[in-house]
């Protein structure tokens, strides 16, 4: 019953938004607006951030780039302050091996919802919608500063309460279950984060959108990311069946299916030998060699080089799909190439050290 009970106060409250004809600024297909005109606002003065926006893009919070369209995205800068835990979640996020959950048609999260496909926003007084095109997902939230709901279970979007800082939209999201990925490429965090969102509608054709992330079980300090949105008035969202387009896929194992959580507390692909405590890393080296070895898949996943003066080094890498989405496979680092790593000693094994950057073919690459 209960349940019942809120999910048609969500429908009530979202068909409110849609048959709100009266709110200022509403959007229309009919119009052609100047993007640089003044930011619509609502009867109560506050922002009207109806609309379908551009996105940047982030599949990558570490990575800061400015679209053709002028979306954005200011990342924190790599590595992220990751806990040992969260290291070892980092690290051992497989989605070759063990399926990822959006693959499998699980929903997004909240940041990661912010990547794909358009997405609009519906706003009235009281509430504002966020419906992603992608897997048709939403998310409506109430913004007058309501208490977090106490008898919730936990969420891939978590319980999300809205309110206002002046003309910027504060939206605090609690209680998640901790499977959801920050982006594409898997940095994690946990059933203990706290995610703020800032929202702030400069003029008519851009949002200004940052987030901070404090998730001390996964990182040692909050994070955050600041990104740009932009006005799409001609775009519309369309429906989006990640099932239809996956299950043949999903069955045939062409997309490993996501069954669940694999990680676990210990690093599983390190170690405590191989992490990265076990290196010095005030010593930073930066060493030149021809690959003799390469142990691609391995645990941990290695290369042994050998410098100029003859001498074989141990260079611990990072793992292959992180290495693959950053576009370094291994079909680059064959026998006989030369790459250059800037790197750290190990405290316990001689001629070992753990590469934080990779440059071949005069292409360097981030590994952390």
């Amino acid at each position: 019953m209960k349940t019942l009970l809120r999910l048609t106060a969500i429908a009530v409250a979202v068909a409110a938004i849609l048959q709100n004809p009266d709110r200022a600024g509403a959007q229309s297909l009919k119009t052609n607006p100047d993007l640089k005109a003044p930011a619509p606002r609502l009867a109560t003065g506050k922002p009207d951030f109806s609309g379908v926006w551009a996105r940047p893009g982030t599949q990558d919070m570490t990575r800061t780039f400015t679209n053709r369209d002028g979306t954005s995205n200011k990342g924190e800068p790599n590595p992220l302050p990751l806990t040992t835990w969260g290291q070892a979640q980092w690290d051992n996020y497989d989605q070759v091996r063990n399926g990822d959950y959006a693959g499998s048609c699980m929903p997004f999260g909240w940041i990661r919802s912010f990547t794909p496909h358009p997405m609009q926003i519906v706003q009235n007084n009281e509430w504002i919608s966020f419906n992603f095109e992608q897997s048709t997902m939403f998310q409506a939230v109430n913004t007058e500063g309501l208490p977090h709901r106490k008898d919730w279970p936990p969420t891939w979007f978590g319980d999300s309460r809205g309110h206002w800082e002046g003309d910027t939209l504060v939206i605090e999201a609690v209680n998640f279950n901790g499977l959801a990925k920050l982006g594409t490429i898997g940095h994690p965090m946990s059933d203990k984060a706290r995610l703020t969102m800032y929202f702030k509608r400069p003029d008519m054709g851009h949002i200004e959108f940052k987030w901070v992330l404090d998730d001390p079980k996964t990182y040692t300090r909050p994070i955050s990311n600041e990104r740009v949105f932009v006005l799409t008035p001609n775009v519309e969202i369309m429906e989006y069946s990640c099932m239809e387009g996956n299950l043949t896929s999903l069955l045939e194992g062409v997309i490993t299916p996501w069954t669940g959580p694999k990680d676990q507390d210990d690093n599983r692909l390190y170690g405590t030998q191989h992490d990265w405590p076990a290196y010095d890393l005030t010593k930073q080296q930066k060493l030149s060699g021809v690959i003799r070895e390469l142990s691609y898949r391995a645990a941990p996943p290695v290369m042994k080089i050998e410098t100029s003066d003859k001498k074989m080094l141990t260079v611990v890498i990072a793992p292959p799909p992180r290495l693959e989405f950053r576009g370094l496979s291994d079909d680059a680092l064959k026998n006989g190439v030369t790459v250059s790593v800037v790197a750290y000693p190990s405290k316990q094994i001689k001629d070992e050290v753990r590469a934080e950057t990779l440059t071949v073919t005069g292409k360097s690459f981030e590994l952390r």
